[in-house]
């Protein structure tokens, strides 16, 4: 897996080979510049500096109706940058792609039967290991999970492929969001 700092030396390089006008200083965005940074920013996870695009994308998904992370972004010779393919989703509390459970964890989640409303409890939470043990003398089994901790709610899945099917093909990892509280995490 490739290191965010890793992911964004490349996808610049990738998009700067693409014909691609962006400052290295930070500079005010016009709309069309922020579409492009949203590109850059989300192949790399939104590390330091994408703040900005960060929230810009947050703005157009969560929008009614909903739009695509990003828009229109124009090349240096004003053409639009289509090399791309992007992948998103909203998944909800009721799956169990909608919850994040930190690299060393796994995640526990259930859902209990339907109570004519449409959806069941939901039960979901982070563990790094179980432990059982027979009780009583039905041999009931009692089951302890170890390191638990709260499972993040996601609110989106987003992962962003450059120049795909080509010999300098770049794909993003699945990034985990939960745009409430700015988490982002790879999947």
């Amino acid at each position: 897996m490739r290191d965010i700092k890793t992911a964004n030396i490349l996808t610049v390089g990738v998009l700067g080979a693409a014909g691609f006008s962006i400052a290295a200083a930070p500079t005010p965005a016009m709309a069309y510049d922020m579409d492009c940074k949203v590109i850059l920013c989300l192949a790399g996870g939104f590390p330091t500096g994408c703040g900005d695009a960060y929230g810009y994308m947050i703005d157009r998904i969560t929008a009614r109706p909903p739009k695509p992370p990003f828009g229109y972004c124009a090349m240096s010779d004003g053409s639009e940058y289509t090399d791309h393919a992007v992948r998103y989703s909203r998944p909800t509390p009721y799956t169990q792609a909608g919850y994040y459970c930190p690299p060393g964890k796994q995640l526990f989640y259930a859902q209990s039967d339907d109570d004519g409303g449409g959806r069941g409890d939901v039960e979901a939470f982070c563990y790094t290991h179980v432990t059982t043990r027979t009780v009583g003398r039905d041999d009931d089994v009692q089951t302890t999970y170890h390191g638990r901790s709260t499972a993040m709610p996601i609110t989106f899945e987003l992962q962003i492929t450059i120049e795909p099917g080509a010999a300098t093909e770049f794909r993003s990892p699945t990034y985990a969001i939960n745009h409430r509280t700015g988490f982002v995490a790879e999947r």
